[in-house]
């Protein structure tokens, strides 16, 4: 077994490259110096130069033995029960005749299915316990071998001449991680360490190794661009580091590096356009942090388990507009608003309400909702948790016990009736709310079923939004639709239209008026924040 960066003097020439790095944006170090009327470069800053260059060589030379290719394949389960399922003897009699008498012919190969052919992905991966052959990648580089039939991955080491077989040992698709082995005996591998993604900052510079397009062993350089970053690439607990290190098809799974040389991330995605499959300058890396976490489970043959909630929740400072927090009584737009409390959930058995700012989780004060689902699914179940909630005006105190989450969740929310409720009175007919640009009907058996609501998910709503200005800057501009329920205004529910037009005045609005929206499509239930410029 064979480990990197045991050597001191490599250490000390990285600090110096550092030092150099940091001498470079100085004002004192000139690029150019004017000498008989031709712009030459100073020595200093050629020396400078150079020792960056050093530094990057030196990171490249020690990590890029540790990076592997990996290529996956299988036959998927879904393609070959329909190829088993379909049976000309299965056909109606006059077709099942048809078939028998023309078995054979060109036209029967033509409609029946062809035999399944194999799926696979292809990427990198990073060798992170060189003594026990554990390999980090992404878990969409190798979910056909998982999920197939007939399977296998290989992987193959950084001198392109051995191709070794490789077995999954875990992977997660709500991190889209995965982690692999392979058999050590006889080789001489290279390790790479895990550094702390929590203290990379936005301009760090930044290595990205990986086999681009096939090409192996490539080693691009870029800074953080950003950190904290959602983009909605997997159904899980995003928190991307962002960087514009030039990454394309073939890079998932390899190593996104400090300049310790350490990996902080795991290259997992890049933004492109239908012209473009390829590097735009913005790609995402899942942080060391994550691996952190789930390597040891893994390594233990233990279950994932994350702790759950059960609510669905907004950002008050990032989601809406400036000064809804004024409508909470709160004096500044800060905490993470609960905008629905699933059924049957600790949320719920806790006493958890709709509209309830959730200002701190265990005696820490989330800045974003990302970070607050984080803390809720490391949090072991069973585990008492005290939530500070803003309700009414006044802050409270609200002991939860997380319990285990859900197979099928996901971190938007799970199918549920949510808050039980029964529909209120109310005059019938229905109410035009101009300040809105929108008109609302009662909620009646009828109209629900035009709308195609079903009863258990209508949630106790009186009104329904029955038409919306096309053009109109209020209602259509924040996205309310024919069919919406409203729930709520201002955390009161309203059982008339007299009420929602009185509750939206132009004075109110003026001020600016929360309400909670019942999507008729998604069935999703949105915090909506209103405010008049007039």
């Amino acid at each position: 077994m064979s480990r990197s960066y045991r050597k001191p003097g490599y250490w000390i020439v990285l600090i110096a490259a550092l030092a150099v790095v940091v001498g470079l944006t100085s004002a004192r170090s000139a690029a150019y110096a004017q000498e008989k009327g031709k712009a030459e470069i100073s020595q200093d800053s050629m020396a400078q130069i150079e020792a960056l260059s050093h530094a990057f060589r030196a990171i490249a030379e020690r990590a890029k033995p540790a990076v592997v290719s990996i290529t996956a394949q299988g036959i998927s389960k879904k393609v070959e029960k329909r190829r088993e399922e379909i049976n000309p003897e299965d056909l109606p009699e006059p077709l099942r005749d048809f078939f028998r008498e023309n078995r054979g012919r060109q036209f029967e190969r033509r409609f029946m299915p062809k035999p399944p052919t194999p799926r696979g992905g292809m990427g990198s991966g990073v060798i992170i316990d060189a003594k026990n052959g554990y390999i980090v990648t992404n878990n969409h580089v190798v979910e056909q071998a998982a999920e197939g039939e007939d399977s296998r991955i290989d992987v193959t080491l950084a001198d392109g001449k051995r191709k070794l077989p490789a077995k999954i040992v875990g992977r997660d698709p709500k991190t889209d991680l995965a982690l692999l082995q392979i058999k050590t005996e006889g080789l001489k591998l290279h390790e790479l360490p895990l550094g702390d993604s929590d203290k990379i900052e936005t301009g760090d510079l930044v290595l990205a190794i990986g086999a681009p397009f096939g090409f192996t062993q490539t080693v691009t350089q870029g800074i953080v661009s950003a950190t904290g970053r959602d983009p909605g690439i997997v159904e899980g607990y995003e928190n991307f580091i962002q960087t514009d290190a030039a990454i394309n098809p073939g890079n998932s799974g390899g190593p996104l590096l400090n300049m310790k040389g350490e990996v902080i991330g795991i290259n997992t995605a890049i933004v492109s356009t239908g012209l473009s499959a390829g590097y735009m300058g913005i790609g995402f890396a899942v942080p060391s942090t994550t691996v952190k976490e789930l390597f040891p489970l893994w390594k233990e043959g233990k279950e994932i388990v994350r702790g759950y909630l059960g609510v669905q929740i907004k950002n008050l400072a990032e989601d809406y507009e400036p000064g809804i927090g004024k409508s909470y009584g709160l004096s500044q737009d800060k905490g993470i608003l609960v905008e629905k409390v699933l059924s049957k959930t600790p949320a719920a058995k806790a006493g958890l309400k709709a509209d309830d700012v959730i200002l701190s989780y265990g005696g820490k004060e989330p800045a974003t909702v990302r970070e607050l689902q984080h803390w809720v699914a490391m949090t072991k179940p069973q585990t008492k948790v005290d939530l500070k909630v803003w309700r009414d005006k006044k802050e409270i105190t609200i002991p939860v016990t997380i319990e285990k989450q859900p197979a099928d969740f996901s971190p938007w929310g799970r199918p549920g009736r949510g808050e039980e409720g029964s529909r209120g009175g109310g005059e019938t007919g229905e109410t035009e709310i101009p300040t809105l640009g929108m008109t609302v009907d009662r909620v009646t058996p009828e109209v629900a079923k035009q709308y195609s609501w079903a009863e258990e998910d209508l949630e106790g709503a009186s009104l329904i939004v029955t038409e919306v200005e096309p053009l109109g800057e209020a209602a259509a501009g924040l996205g309310i639709r024919e069919g919406d329920l409203i729930l709520s205004v201002q955390g009161k529910a309203v059982r008339s239209g007299d009420d929602l037009r009185e509750a939206l005045s132009q004075s109110a609005l003026s001020e600016g008026v929360r309400l909670r929206i019942k999507d008729v499509q998604t069935k999703n239930t949105h915090t909506l924040f209103a405010r008049s410029s007039k």
